[in-house]
């Protein structure tokens, strides 16, 4: 009975360091350190001002962004926000989004897919510098899997880190037939739209979507995320985008793009403006889509699970101002550059 009993605490004791050594290729901070520096965020806005969306994206190619379709497509008209500024994270944060949203880079829609909820965003020049981003395999995802989200969570910081597990695999996420997914039970909210889920070798796993926060008993729902599957991502990149994206190489590998052609082909036939490759958009309920809007509602306070980590480097701001001020500054760019092409008009005129 001694021995029997020796051996049950010797288990005991042993049992959480072993559980703790298999945890020890998970490291948030390893994954933040390659990944958020090609973690972008997207505001975009229209000339008239006072309105726009903002949202999260991963570079998956020197000049490529990948992102959600509800970040950059207006809900009313249902075509492309006018103005899409990508900003990239600097080195050094300061928690303070005037300093740290500095680095703009102009973008337009190249691609996009409503029912999907996929969109593919080219930059006016590359974000040198900023390695790509790697989809990886979903045949190595499984259940209990841990993972990372990095985004900007309303009333969050920029360039957030939220951790979880892989909670779920789901078949045609909100009622869109092949648009397989992920449940999470890393914190995500409006604002990490378009946004990575990553595994541990900083691989995106899935692009973060949707969330669920209140039942239709009005009984508050927490920890119930989702994201796009990356298998749906690559699947539409190379179909439609004119992409050669193959899956990132296994974990031990280091971190590399694994975008074979950086370039996206460009025709009419695949232009935004033909909307040949647009599909007309699903019955999903768009209120559980995770966008950050202006002027925003409230939204029912969520209770972490005690599982969760969240790591950021910058403080809470008010979002909605940043926003104002930023499509403001975005506003008076467009009427710069409005003014020049009235010069050079004049100019040849003469």
């Amino acid at each position: 009975m001694k021995k029997i009993l020796a051996l049950g605490i010797a288990f005991a004791l042993w049992a959480p360091n072993l559980a703790l050594a298999g945890e020890g290729k998970f490291s948030p901070r390893k994954i933040y350190d390659k990944a958020a520096p090609s973690v972008v965020t997207v505001i975009c806005s229209g000339p008239e001002g006072g309105n726009g969306e903002l949202g999260s994206g991963s570079l998956i190619a020197k000049n490529r962004v990948l992102t959600n379709a509800h970040v950059v497509i207006h809900k009313s008209t249902g075509r492309p926000w006018p103005l899409v500024r990508v900003y990239l994270k600097p080195k050094h944060m300061t928690g303070n989004p005037n300093k740290d949203l500095n680095h703009a880079i102009r973008a337009h829609v190249a691609f996009y897919n409503r029912t999907l909820d996929l969109a593919l965003l080219k930059l006016d020049h590359p974000a040198a510098g900023r390695p790509a981003l790697s989809l990886a395999n979903p045949g190595s995802i499984s259940v209990g899997d841990p993972v990372a989200a990095i985004g900007d969570p309303e009333d969050g910081g920029l360039w957030t880190l939220t951790t979880g597990i892989i909670s779920a695999m789901i078949a045609n996420l909100g009622g869109v037939k092949g648009r397989y997914g992920y449940q999470t039970d890393a914190s995500i909210n409006r604002g990490n739209s378009g946004g990575p889920l990553l595994n541990a070798n900083a691989d995106i796993v899935g692009m973060n979507t949707m969330m669920a926060r209140r039942a239709p008993d009005g009984l508050a729902i927490t920890a119930v995320n989702f994201a796009i599957r990356s298998d749906v991502i690559r699947e539409w990149l190379n179909q439609n985008a004119g992409m050669d994206i193959a899956y990132a190489e296994p974990s031990s590998a280091p971190l590399k793009s694994s975008v074979q052609s950086p370039e996206v082909a460009q025709s009419d036939s695949h232009s935004v403006a033909n909307q040949t490759n647009v599909k007309e958009p699903s019955s999903m309920d768009e209120s559980a889509l995770v966008t950050k809007k202006v002027p925003t509602s409230q939204v029912p306070s969520i209770h972490t699970p005690l599982r969760h980590v969240t790591i950021t480097e910058s403080k809470p701001y008010n979002r909605r101002q940043l926003l104002l001020k930023k499509m403001r500054q975005m506003d008076n760019l467009e009427q710069e550059m409005h003014q020049e092409f009235l010069r050079h008009a004049r100019n040849l005129d003469q």
